[in-house]
């Protein structure tokens, strides 16, 4: 999919927009690339147009656009203005959970719905960041060189390593119990994945807006075996966003998009952006 880059007031944004009717925002979580899918592209055969918009630090988007979840959130507004995209209904995944909550509450006329997929809803722990600072800051470029080349060679060890920070499961029995496709998936996510710039300024956007604030309808997915983004983020969010369904998802991780009940996410997803 051929990408675009706008010249937005705060610096270059990268984007794809694809597809015809209704529009969904896409906004990717950590690490994630233009090359990463979940499974959200499929949207387009489902009768929807997918604005997927890489956020700070990724791919081009310059991190002039989005020191913070809200200017980010201002920037989007551009993109939409630009494609003359009246509302969006948006996705927010994992660490663009922050982005999501700032364009629903402080662009109320702009977003339609608000999903969010194993999504943040409150600061991360000071040891994750930490730890994020020393792997995904200067020397991100060699660990995730290191690490792709180790996926050739050792696909087990080195998911066996991504999914230990995933799940709150033996990551050994959580790999054997995968199906091919599912690790396929893990695969496919690893080796287009990449921090740029975008996961050292993830780690300091937090959700300053009030979620009580959000005046659109939310759905949030999440699950009770989520190690990376523990439950009490659903729980959060449901006891403050008026109008708000969680749908807890029998998965084994943080993983939400594969396993026995994938096929209910993707339902539960199109049954939402439909109403």
């Amino acid at each position: 999919m051929t990408a675009t880059l706008l010249d937005t007031s705060k610096g270059i944004v990268e984007y794809t927009y694809k597809g015809t009717g209704p529009a969904v925002l896409l906004l990717k979580g950590g690490h994630s690339t233009r090359e990463t899918d979940l499974s959200h592209s499929s949207l387009i055969y489902e009768g929807f147009s997918l604005l997927t918009v890489s956020r700070p630090g990724y791919d081009y988007t310059e991190v002039s656009t989005g020191k913070s979840p809200e200017i980010f959130a201002e920037t989007i507004i551009e993109i939409l203005d630009h494609l003359n995209i009246q509302t969006v209904k948006v996705i927010a995944i994992s660490a663009a959970g922050p982005t999501g909550i700032a364009l629903a509450v402080n662009h109320p006329s702009r977003v339609s719905k608000l999903i969010m997929e194993a999504a943040l809803t409150s600061p991360w722990e000071e040891a994750v960041k930490q730890k994020a600072r020393v792997l995904f800051g200067p020397a991100e470029r060699m660990v995730w060189g290191s690490l792709k080349t180790m996926l050739k060679f050792f696909p087990d060890l080195i998911m066996k390593q991504l999914i230990s920070e995933m799940t709150t499961e033996d990551p050994e029995e959580y790999l054997e119990r995968l199906s091919p496709n599912d690790r396929r998936f893990i695969y496919d996510m690893l080796a287009t994945s990449q921090s740029g710039k975008g996961f050292s300024l993830d780690i300091d956007h937090s959700v300053t807006t009030d979620i009580s604030k959000i005046q659109v309808p939310v759905l949030g997915m999440y699950s009770q075996k989520d190690k990376s983004v523990p439950y009490t983020h659903a729980l959060l969010l449901k006891s403050r966003a008026p109008d708000c369904e969680i749908f807890e998802v029998d998965a084994d991780s943080h993983l939400i998009w594969i396993g026995k009940n994938a096929q209910q996410v993707w339902n539960k997803r199109l049954e939402f952006l439909s109403r």
